[in-house]
């Protein structure tokens, strides 16, 4: 187990929505997002900005699919 002197951390980014920080001794990365915060080795950083952005991909056409379907619906039962 390592001491707290031979953790060497450094912030990698931070908004309004949580924060990433890196440890170089134990190689892990570290995801802080509101009262969670998760560890990932470095290695996995990749899967993981694929996994987000596939899911952006995905929120964004969900969302535009349910603003054409309510529109339509909206144009065909609309009240008089």
């Amino acid at each position: 187990m390592r001491t707290k002197s031979q953790h060497s951390r450094m912030l990698l980014s931070k908004n309004e929505g949580g924060a990433i920080t890196f440890c170089e001794g134990c190689d892990v990365l570290e995801l802080e997002i509101g009262a969670v915060s998760l560890r990932i080795d470095s290695s996995s950083l990749e899967l993981i900005n694929k996994l987000m952005s596939e899911a952006t991909t995905s929120m964004k056409t969900y969302t535009q699919e349910k603003a054409r379907f309510t529109q339509a619906m909206e144009q065909n039962f609309g009240l008089h």
